[in-house]
């Protein structure tokens, strides 16, 4: 039997939210240390909340500090190379998003210029110059990695596959 969906909102009961509160909070404590076990990496967590004062931390004082001191050390642009707000997020999906559309876009017009060239649709009367265009763009972007791909082999470099 599956759990029901829970809806994420704020919890009104006073009661029920600490519950809640102490029993996620478990299991992202679990996770961590699975996280720490199965990686062999140094982690730790700092949790404010209304039900204790001061902050709770993961695994211990001493161990946080520590991690906290050799992240401190790191060069600014490392420290934040990875963070990311909400906002951040967002825009990186939507750029992932934007790109994986252009290509699906590509991948459709080169099906449909390859459709209508087996078909011997390219003489009729529609209008498909912007079609061949497009594909002669992409023809000539493969023929550039081919041409690349070549000279590396030529020189002696390894060949690096990309898209």
């Amino acid at each position: 039997m599956g759990r029901r969906k829970v809806t994420h909102q704020l919890i009104i009961d006073n009661a029920t939210r600490r519950v809640t509160f102490r029993k996620r909070k478990a299991g992202l404590l679990k996770k961590i240390n699975e996280l720490t076990i199965l990686c062999g990496l140094p982690a730790c967590a700092i949790i404010y909340s209304e039900y204790k004062d001061g902050p709770e931390l993961w695994p211990n004082v001493n161990e946080v500090r520590s991690l906290l001191d050799r992240f401190s050390e790191l060069p600014v642009e490392k420290q934040i190379k990875y963070m990311m707000d909400q906002k951040d997020l967002m825009e990186k999906m939507i750029q992932d998003a934007e790109k994986k559309l252009e290509k699906e876009k590509m991948h459709t017009r080169a099906m449909n210029l390859g459709i209508m060239a087996s078909t011997n649709d390219l003489t009729t009367e529609s209008d498909c110059s912007e079609e061949l265009v497009k594909a002669a763009e992409v023809v000539e972007k493969k023929l550039k990695l081919i041409q690349e791909r070549i000279k590396a082999v030529e020189a002696g470099a390894p060949i690096i596959m990309r898209d």
